[in-house]
């Protein structure tokens, strides 16, 4: 495996489980509405999100809109009118609680942090990303936090890493190694911006996407014993 000087991490699913912080947030929506609290009705709202996330990635909507229109389209599904921005403001208040950390994450950061400048990477809202990172732990192993609001962009856009090169002060690509979850996003933006993409997949799922991934593992532990030699 080449050896990389910088690495750029992506956090929901990849550092923190986003699946588990979601649920909890969901949960707490649908009690508020008294909407039962069902399997199916998680993963309806599962699916949407998912949805309105990969519009945002393509250019298709902004990430205002998307915040409320997803839940007004939600729980418009069960003849329920919210107010979709006061919503989501709801929904934030239980996802700034949960940051429940993947199996591996901090030793695989620890084991890390000596040889490589690492940075976070990521699509979302910064003031619920920085709550939780920092409630994680997870802040202090990193040079510097890039998140998609702040950035003006989010990946996979090639502007997202070009705000990134910015506030690194360099755009050595060659020396850089995106790594994540997300074939759409992450390994996309890798891709969009000449970065070699190192794919998460604990899954095992197929790439669909056409997209070029220079690395893959299944586990956290499985990257660190190729990251470090």
């Amino acid at each position: 495996m080449k050896k990389y000087d910088i690495l750029l991490f992506d956090v929901d699913g990849t550092l923190l489980d986003f699946d588990r912080a979601e649920e909890e947030g969901i949960e707490g929506l649908l009690n508020h509405y008294h909407v039962p609290v069902t399997e199916e009705n998680k993963e309806t709202y599962h699916v949407l999100n998912k949805k309105y996330w990969e519009m945002l990635e393509r250019g298709e909507i902004t990430r205002d809109r998307l915040l409320g229109q997803r839940f007004e389209e939600f729980f418009g599904t069960f003849g329920i009118q919210v107010d979709g921005d006061a919503t989501d403001g709801l929904y934030r208040q239980y996802l700034n609680n949960s940051a429940v950390l993947i199996d591996g994450a901090t030793r695989l950061l620890r084991s890390l942090r000596e040889s490589h400048t690492m940075y976070i990477i990521t699509n979302g809202v910064a003031a619920t990303q920085y709550n939780r990172l920092a409630k994680s732990g997870l802040d202090q192993y990193f040079d510097g936090i890039f998140i998609s609001e702040e950035a003006g962009s989010q990946k996979p856009q090639k502007e997202f890493f070009e705000y990134c090169f910015e506030k690194m002060g360099r755009r050595d690509v060659e020396h850089m190694l995106v790594i994540g979850d997300s074939l759409t996003s992450d390994i996309q933006g890798g891709n969009n911006a000449g970065i070699d993409t190192f794919w998460y997949n604990p899954h095992g799922l197929e790439n669909t996407v056409g997209v070029h991934v220079d690395y893959e593992a299944g586990s956290l532990e499985a990257i660190g014993k190729m990251l470090v030699k």
